[in-house]
C-alpha cells in the first residue's frame, strides 16, 4: 500500500479507534524522514505542507506548488503504509483551487494568519465552492469552524481564539458538504509545551452532533495522554509541524556546539549522508518526533 484516499484513510481510523498525523513537512529531508517513521511504526500517514508559508508575499523565492506536489507524490508511492497528500490551511482560494486540481488528495482553505477574520457566511461561501470543484477531481476537503489561540513564541504573547460551537459546526458542514472538519476545544496553534487543556465535555458533543470526521489542529500544543484519548473519542487526524521544527532545530544547535565544522570536510556535514551528516541528524530527530507521537495516538500498527 502506498497511496491512498482521504476518505477510506479517515474511515479506517475512526474505525480502528486511532487518528493520523499530519506532519507538515517544508523540504526532501523533512518529508522522507516522515515517512520513514511512519514505516517503521508500520501506521498510515498524511504529508503536505502549509499553503499559507509556500504562498507568504514575503518570502524571498516564489515556491512552484507543481514542485512540492511531484516531491509529496512520489515519495508517497513508493512508501511502504498508506500515505495521502495535504496542502493545509492556504488562505488563498486560488492555490487551493490549483492544489485540488494538480493531484493532492486533500486542500485546505483556512485564514489562520489573516489579520482580519472572515465573516462566516462569505467564509461559507467559499468553503462551498471549493467542496464543489474539488470533489469533482476526486479530492477531499477540509474546513474549520472555530478559531484556535495563536501563541507567538518570540514574543510570548497569545492571539486568543474561539471554540467551535456544536450548532455553528453542524450547519456549516451541512451547507458546504467539506468531508472532514478542524475544531477548537482548548488546542491551540504554535504553542509548544504540550500543556494545553483540552474539553473532552465539548470533543464529545462534537462526535456525536457531526457526521464527518474531526480533525485538531495544533498538536504540538496537545499532551500525549490527550493524543491517546482524543483519538478514542472520534478524532480522525492530528496536525503538527512546530514541534517537528523545534526538534530539528535543537539538533542542528547541538551539533553545531559538539563539531568544528571549520576543520571538517564539508561533504561530511552536508550531502554524504553517512553519520557525520547534520542532515542526518536533522533526519532521525523528526523521525524519533514521529514515531512517538504515532503511537500516542495508537497508530502503530495501523498500516493496511
Amino acid at each position: 500500500m502506498s497511496r491512498i484516499s482521504v476518505d477510506k484513510l479517515m474511515k479506517h481510523a475512526l474505525e480502528n479507534k486511532y487518528a493520523v498525523g499530519y506532519f507538515e513537512s517544508w523540504n526532501l529531508e523533512s518529508t522522507l524522514a516522515v515517512v520513514r517513521a511512519a514505516e517503521n511504526m508500520k501506521s498510515p500517514v498524511m504529508i503536505g505542507v502549509c499553503g499559507t508559508y509556500i504562498g507568504e508575499p514575503e518570502r524571498k523565492y516564489k515556491e512552484s506548488l507543481s514542485v512540492y506536489q511531484a516531491m509529496l507524490a512520489q515519495i508517497a508511492e513508493e512508501a511502504s503504509v498508506p500515505v495521502a497528500l495535504l496542502l493545509n490551511e492556504s488562505d488563498d482560494e486560488a492555490m487551493v483551487l490549483k492544489a485540488a486540481e494538480s493531484g493532492f488528495d486533500m486542500v485546505m482553505f483556512a485564514p489562520v494568519f489573516a489579520s482580519d477574520a472572515i465573516p462566516l457566511q462569505e467564509l461559507t461561501a467559499i468553503q462551498k465552492r471549493i467542496a464543489e470543484a474539488a470533489h469533482k477531481n476526486g479530492v477531499a476537503v477540509e474546513g474549520e469552524v472555530g478559531e484556535l489561540p495563536l501563541f507567538n513564541s518570540a514574543t510570548g504573547e497569545m492571539h486568543e481564539g474561539e471554540d467551535t460551537d456544536p450548532e455553528v459546526c453542524y450547519n456549516f458542514v451541512k451547507e458546504t458538504g467539506i468531508d472532514t472538519v478542524a475544531v477548537a476545544v482548548g488546542n491551540c496553534h504554535l504553542k509548544e509545551d504540550g500543556m494545553v487543556k483540552i474539553n473532552y465535555d465539548a470533543l464529545k458533543i462534537l462526535s456525536e452532533k457531526i457526521d464527518i470526521p474531526l480533525v485538531l489542529h495544533g498538536g504540538t500544543s496537545i499532551a500525549r495522554e490527550d493524543l491517546t484519548k482524543a483519538a478514542s473519542m472520534g478524532v480522525a487526524k492530528v496536525n503538527f509541524g512546530t514541534g517537528m521544527k523545534r526538534a530539528v532545530l535543537n539538533v542542528m544547535k547541538q551539533y553545531l556546539a559538539e563539531n568544528d565544522v571549520d576543520k571538517m570536510d564539508p561533504n561530511d556535514v552536508l550531502g554524504r549522508g553517512a553519520q557525520k551528516d547534520i542532515m542526518v541528524k536533522e533526519q532521525e530527530a523528526v523521525i524519533q518526533y514521529v514515531e512517538e507521537t504515532i503511537k500516542a495516538m495508537n497508530g502503530e500498527n495501523k498500516a493496511f
